[in-house]
């Protein structure tokens, strides 16, 4: 009997072990690739020697390899390889090289600390590869508007944010005192013990979540504050006021905005007059795709451009990771460096049903100046000595795109949502941080938890918050201030006396009482004001308040300029008469929240004027209503009722006793105003005011931007001239951007006008040229002014015999030059008068200072 199989069996049992065969082949190379694919990593973390200090975009390469990466701005790095090499070397622009000699099974957790060279050379472009990247990049950028999170028509996250401020370069050694620096020291040395080594004291430290909705229609771009932690110190106040240096940006727009400047993209769509880019190596993706890295330098010196790296997925062309730079040279004010990096993850999309790359981690590090430096001299810098850093992070989570919610249920849930209930437990904390703290950043929490029971440190904590904000506060109970206002000095007064109060949230959250006395030497007069104030809703802005004071006209109106009772005014006052009222007023106003971009005020008031200077008015005859002849009164009583709208668009604000503080936006303001005057009590006149408006701080890339102010009004009635419109003259050699510099107080009135205000800021432009102009930081501006009005013969020939000018068929203009960022904070500006120069004590020109505080 044969032994062999069936010739059908036997073939079936050859196929079968075949495809097992095949299969085992099969699995034992995916096996092999995918051992390949996963290979190894290799991390670690970089510091400076001496001061260990972590080290953004050092080169590290795998020797004899085309691998090689960045570290982060912690330091960090990580590479992802597929074949094994036993060599890694790190280089960085001003250190000496570091070569590591690697071992299999060891390769994370690596510490690399560079040593300074003696001689550091100046920047250049380091890479295992100098070849040119332009011809990539060009492909990328044609491929922008198919990247560019911003064409989602729908997207909603959730965004966290952490901001720490730090010493650098402390001495721990030091701490041997009692006072509030060697205090936070020792505690803070006890708690981390890496801190002497780190040689940096976290001083501030704050935590905030939010959820953010956008959609193109309906046009929603809304952030809702969910919670908000801080360290709960004096000084917290003072130093969230830090917010702008809280950035982050699309790096897929041309422009990117810091501060109040702009930089010019790496993926500007005219990116190759500004960047030169450089290949590096490539690597894979954690989905397996290629990423190509991309280093990118600025073109020329002193150009507004970042150096960095990007790294390309090869087949979509998206941004994976962008680390990039800007140094001093960079001309922002105070600031050393900025160090920035955005990492970005792959999100579904419901609409096209597949995976699009979405930003999802943003990380900052700002370095300011010290020593002379700060003042905006070249001087050479300090490594070693104390320099403040303020450390950011964001992370967004539950990332969606293109959702299908209706109009009515997504707007229903973003006004749910709105609370100023911001305060959380603990345990909410730790359950919905997308991004865990670390560490050092726990230890911050503990070092203060310790010193708040310190009477020493409170106290000084209290010292240097009043310094920062001109207010001191009394416990959680009453706020006394601004100190910028304690004194002054004017012709009528003499020596001036002032201070308010404010009370606080530990009595009411809702409620405040406000107020505040002042004294004159000369005289010898009691002024103030009382008053209260409702808040409604602080999260949808809605107020109510009501007030009754008698004091000279001193307060002004813009958030961004101070008070003019103030010392420093004082001294610049020009030598004219004294152009002030003394005004009683009874005022009820409120304060409405219409949507993100709108919002409306009314006021009902009763004052009466009593000008210091010349002027008086014929009352009303009441037998025949019709004024006097020949009887003329100085004290002007008036009754008015005022309603406004105003549109800004995405503006920052911020809440200073009880007061919605607005702190600015580059989107046109637009806004109107009605007004009507009416008989009531001793007012006497019966009038209507209009106006309409727009404003603007307008970026002109790279370097400039224009500030404009455009208003038109009429004022339907006849009434004296002080009731119609007074454009703002200037009594001090103090430049201002909302009045007219040259222009004396009362010097015209008109009861239909045009008023244009503008500012150009140059940026540099013409002095980065310059050398010298360069180093120091000096920028130039311009200005020019008009005022254009007219007045009915009837308020004419009603005013007669009052001391003010009429507008002429030419307005009014003035221009200016001047030079800014004066040792960082000082203005000197020439302003000239162009026209109406022989009205009495009209100013030529002359010479304004200023300060402001820019970057």
């Amino acid at each position: 009997m044969s032994s062999t199989l069936p010739i059908r069996f036997t073939q079936y049992i050859t196929n079968n072990m075949t495809r097992k065969y095949l299969i085992i082949i099969f699995l034992l190379m995916n096996a092999a690739a995918a051992f390949s694919q996963n290979g190894f990593i290799i991390s670690g973390k970089i510091t400076e020697e001496g001061t260990n200090k972590p080290m953004q975009n050092a080169t590290i390469h795998l020797k004899g390899s085309s691998y090689s990466t960045l570290s982060k701005i912690d330091g960090s790095f990580r590479l992802h390889i597929t074949d094994w090499y036993d060599s890694l070397e790190i280089t960085s622009v001003g250190f000496e090289h570091f070569t590591i000699a690697l071992q299999k099974g060891n390769t994370s957790g690596i510490a690399v600390n560079m040593k300074p060279k003696a001689n550091a050379l100046q920047e250049v472009v380091i890479g295992v590869t100098k070849k040119p990247g332009k011809s990539f990049m060009e492909k990328v950028i044609d491929h922008k508007a198919n990247n560019n999170p911003s064409r989602f028509r729908s997207y909603s996250y959730q965004r966290y944010t952490r901001n720490e401020l730090d010493i650098d370069h402390i001495d721990y050694e030091k701490a041997k005192g009692s006072g509030l620096k060697s205090l936070m020291l020792k505690t803070y040395s006890k708690l981390d013990s890496n801190a002497k080594d780190d040689k940096d004291l976290p001083i501030y430290f704050a935590e905030r979540l939010a959820n953010s909705y956008h959609s193109v229609s309906p046009n929603i771009d809304r952030e809702n504050i969910i919670a908000k932690k801080n360290l709960g110190l004096k000084t917290d106040n003072l130093l969230s006021k830090l917010d702008k240096f809280y950035f982050f940006f699309n790096v897929y727009d041309d422009w990117l905005p810091i501060f109040d400047q702009t930089y010019v993209s790496p993926l500007n769509s005219n990116a190759f007059s500004y960047y030169k880019y450089f290949e590096g190596s490539t690597m894979l993706s954690d989905n397996g795709d290629t990423l190509q890295q991309i280093r990118f330098t600025p073109l020329h010196a002193y150009e507004r451009a970042f150096s960095g790296t990007l790294w390309i997925n090869t087949k979509t062309l998206a941004v994976e990771t962008v680390d990039m730079h800007l140094s001093k040279t960079a001309n922002l004010n105070f600031v050393n460096d900025i160090n920035y990096s955005q990492d970005y993850k792959q999100v579904y999309d419901s609409a096209s049903d597949k995976l699009v790359y979405m930003p999802y981690k943003f990380t900052s590090e700002v370095k300011f100046e010290s020593g002379l430096a700060l003042l905006g001299l070249p001087v050479p810098e300090d490594k070693n000595g104390m320099k403040f850093i303020i450390k950011n992070t964001t992370v967004t989570d539950k990332i969606q795109l293109n959702t299908s919610e209706p109009s009515v249920v997504l707007s229903s849930l973003i006004k749910k949502e709105q609370t100023t209930n911001w305060d959380k437990s603990e345990m909410f904390w730790v359950q919905n941080r997308p991004d865990s703290l670390t560490i050092h950043e726990k230890n911050i929490y503990k070092m203060v938890d310790s010193l708040k029971e310190n009477n020493r440190f409170q106290r000084d904590v209290k010292l240097i918050a009043f310094a920062g904000t001109g207010y001191w506060d009394f416990g959680k109970y009453v706020r006394i201030g601004p100190y910028s206002s304690f004194v002054s000095r004017n012709p009528i007064e003499g020596w001036r006396f002032r201070t308010g109060f404010w009370t606080m949230p530990g009595i009411s959250k809702k409620i405040n009482l406000y107020g505040y006395g002042a004294y004159g030497t000369k005289d010898q007069k009691l002024k103030g004001m009382l008053g209260l104030k409702y808040v409604w809703n602080e999260a949808r802005w809605t107020k109510t308040s009501i007030s009754y004071g008698s004091d000279y006209d001193f307060i002004i109106d813009q958030d961004d300029e101070l008070d003019k009772d103030n010392i420093v005014n004082s001294l610049f006052r020009k030598n004219i008469p004294f152009t002030r009222m003394y005004v009683k007023q009874a005022l009820l106003k409120h304060e409405q929240y219409l949507s993100p971009n709108f919002t409306a005020k009314a006021s009902l008031t009763y004052k009466e004027l009593n000008p210091v200077f010349d002027f008086q008015y014929r009352p009303i005859n009441p037998s025949i209503d019709k004024p006097y002849d020949s009887v003329f009164a100085k004290r002007l009583p008036v009754a008015e009722a005022s309603i406004g709208i105003r549109y800004a668009h995405k503006e920052r604000t911020t809440i200073l006793n009880y007061d919605n503080i607005r702190l600015g936006t580059f989107s046109p303001i637009l806004y109107a105003n009605y007004t009507y005057g009416f008989e009531q009590g001793k007012a006497q006149f019966e009038y209507h005011k209009i106006n309409i408006g727009m404003e603007q701080r307008l970026r002109l890339p790279p370097k400039m931007m224009l500030y404009y102010k455009l208003e038109a009004g009429k004022v339907f009635g006849t009434i004296p001239y002080l009731l119609l419109n007074v454009p703002a003259g200037n009594e001090y050699y103090v430049a201002s951007k909302y009045q007219f510099n040259t222009m004396a107080p009362y010097e015209f009135a008109a009861d239909k006008y045009v008023s244009l205000h503008t500012r150009l800021y140059l940026g540099g432009t013409l002095f980065d040229k310059v050398p010298l102009l360069r180093k120091l930081g000096w920028r130039e501006r311009l200005s020019f002014n008009s005022y254009w009005g007219n007045m009915s013969k009837a308020n004419v020939d009603y005013n007669k015999s009052s001391n003010f000018n009429l507008v002429g068929k030419a307005p009014f203009m003035e221009a200016s030059v001047g030079i800014e960022n004066i040792f960082h904070v000082m203005s000197i500006e020439y302003y000239r008068r162009l026209n109406y120069l022989n009205n009495p004590y009209a100013k030529k020109d002359g010479i304004y200072v200023g300060v402001t505080l820019m970057f």
